[in-house]
């Protein structure tokens, strides 16, 4: 039996990550500074944002874009064997590594055969006319899947002007609900709940990678069991 990934373990095979959100500075930037923008008082009380901190170039604390969510062993497995396919389609679309990462463990927890009982599919849960649309064949081949749906984000931010959070509202709900209600979040509950759990995932893993890049043997709290 394969035995558990340790945070520190996962923290290390994302060595590759900080490297390369150094060489794309100003993606973390608009990452950060759009969700600090999104609800300034809520965020103004949580973090504060600088895109220095998410290059992992300090050893100041991480910013607080959300709740951390813990990490389970199974999942960081698993997001640690598809690493290179998420660096790959982030660097192809220019979509943060650490997001990508959020929507995969909040749609499939890592699991490349997961199906939901309307339909979606693989890691990050493609619909089928989803995954046509971007050019998925296979949603269950984890390569293919990963594209389309950092794809399909890339193709929701830019629709959006770079609003994160109506962003994954598109991806959960479908971008013709966000427009249907005026460009705000629907108010499904599924979709109130995704946003928050997505960037909760999304923080847990810059925190893991911020904490690689610093000299602290420890790891976030929201981490450790990573």
């Amino acid at each position: 039996m394969t035995e558990p990934v340790s945070g520190k373990t996962l923290a290390q095979r994302f060595n590759r990550y900080i490297e390369y959100r150094k060489t794309v500075e100003e993606t973390g930037k608009s990452f950060t500074e759009k969700m600090a923008g999104m609800n300034q008082k809520e965020t103004a009380e949580k973090t504060e944002v600088s895109s220095h901190r998410l290059m992992g170039g300090s050893r100041h604390k991480p910013p607080q874009l959300a709740k951390a969510k813990t990490i389970s062993d199974v999942q960081a497995q698993r997001i640690a064997k598809y690493a290179p396919l998420i660096q790959e389609s982030a660097a192809k679309y220019n979509v943060p590594v650490e997001l990508i990462c959020g929507v995969i463990l909040q749609e499939s927890g890592g699991n490349t055969k997961a199906r939901s009982p309307v339909g979606a599919k693989g890691l990050m849960q493609l619909m089928p006319k989803t995954a046509e649309r971007f050019g998925v064949r296979d949603s269950f081949d984890p390569a293919q899947n990963i594209d389309g749906g950092t794809k399909y984000l890339r193709f929701l931010l830019d629709r959006f002007h770079g609003d994160i959070r109506l962003a994954l509202a598109g991806y959960n709900a479908g971008e013709g609900a966000v427009e249907k209600h005026g460009n705000k979040v629907p108010p499904y509950r599924e979709t109130q709940n995704y946003i928050p759990s997505v960037l909760g995932y999304t923080q847990s893993m810059i925190d893991i990678l911020v904490a690689d890049a610093t000299p602290r043997s420890d790891l976030p709290a929201s981490a450790r069991r990573a």
